[in-house]
């Protein structure tokens, strides 16, 4: 229990550690060049080398000026494409940026504590998260990278609807290939076992992650821009992506709100 209420907390706006408050901050896109940065690169990168390009600070300032302070949701399954293009979508509409998997790693001792504790405690795990959910609601210009546990339940789920959710959905193949980097491991046997953890899982939670307001996939962008492989998709074009499906669902909603004002 008091494991909880300390993760809890963590995952709040009163408890960061040092260490966490690091991530912490309004994310400014620095002077450095902006480089063309493929959506899959060989490593997560930090947020002060994911500088937004002049055009693309141009086009997420026009498509979402009305938008501000609206927290958006990141879900999906967890690999570094997903964290860096949460990464490049705050420093592109200058939000700050949390990984809530990360602040609950810094307290619990890491990746494998995080692990044991889901593991050995599920429902304490997802308490936790419905915890931070209902503290980080509440701040506004925030770009939150989400744990599986924001989408396990209806209860995460409903949180959710405090903001904008968005599913970034990536192939399957390259969430494995993400796994075993960290292993330095290229046997097709490991390769395929883990896969088979990794489809079970998407399994499981695809009906979760597709209850989000937003679904932005790999291979339909690769497809929009006439791409032969999706390896050639960049972290531009898929904030780029994500920031066109906002301005249609500001469109849409304030389409709805008209509507529904008496004549």
């Amino acid at each position: 229990m008091a494991t909880m209420r300390t993760a809890a907390a963590a995952l709040g706006t009163g408890a960061l550690s040092s260490s966490t408050t690091k991530r912490f901050f309004f994310a400014a896109p620095s002077r450095v060049a902006c480089r063309r940065l493929r959506a899959f690169p060989n490593s997560e990168l930090t947020l002060e080398e994911l500088n937004p390009s002049v055009e693309l600070l141009r086009k997420t300032a026009e498509a979402v000026g009305d938008f501000r302070k609206t927290p958006i949701y990141i879900v999906g399954t967890d690999c570094t494409a997903k964290r860096n293009i949460a990464k490049l979508l705050a420093n592109s509409i200058i939000y700050r940026y949390l990984c809530s998997e990360e602040l609950l790693e810094d307290v619990l001792g890491g990746k494998d504590a995080l692990n044991a504790f889901r593991e050995s405690d599920l429902n304490g795990y997802l308490e936790v998260e419905t915890e931070g959910l209902k503290q980080l609601t509440s701040m506004g210009s925030l770009v939150l990278c989400c744990g599986d546990g924001a989408v396990m339940n209806s209860t995460n789920l409903g949180l959710l609807r405090h903001g904008v959710s968005i599913w970034i959905n990536v192939p399957l193949e390259l969430v494995v290939n993400d796994m075993l980097k960290t292993q330095a491991t290229s046997d097709p046997d490991s390769f395929s076992e883990a896969m088979s953890r990794v489809r079970q899982r998407y399994d499981e939670l695809k009906e979760r992650y597709g209850v989000s307001d937003i679904t932005v996939s790999v291979q339909n962008v690769a497809s929009q821009l006439g791409y032969s492989s999706i390896d050639s998709v960049t972290l531009e074009d898929m904030v780029l992506e994500i920031v066109r499906q906002i301005e249609r669902l500001i469109r849409a909603k304030s389409m709805m709100e008209a509507a529904g004002k008496p004549f």
